[in-house]
């Protein structure tokens, strides 16, 4: 099994390197002892910003633990498969597209 939660940088951060040509590569890393090979999911950044923001603006809405706001916060997560964000998206599909990068270099 693969660690569901990776952190990636800020919004901010997102927002400024948001170009056509940017790739996101996500490594899923096996736990020791595992049978399991590592995964890369290769992701458009127009896609990651679009769905980060999402499950960020739905995770503010949410109440804590303590029935408290959550906190603003620079982090984000995007969660590995098998698991989902709490928008539903859920990035399988993008599981060792490294076409997607040949193809944005051939044009």
């Amino acid at each position: 099994m693969y660690q569901a939660i990776l952190l990636v940088a800020s919004e901010l951060k997102l927002k400024k390197i948001l170009v056509k040509i940017f790739f996101w590569i996500l490594g899923g890393i096996p736990k020791p002892q595992s049978k399991l090979g590592f995964e890369y999911f290769i992701i458009p950044s127009t896609d990651m910003a679009k769905n980060i923001k999402e499950a960020h603006e739905l995770w503010l809405g949410t109440p804590a633990r303590n029935g408290q706001p959550h906190n603003q916060t620079n982090i984000r997560t995007v969660h590995l498969p098998p698991y989902k964000s709490l928008s539903g998206w859920e990035i399988s599909k993008y599981r060792e597209r490294w076409d997607q990068i040949e193809a944005k270099l051939k044009t």
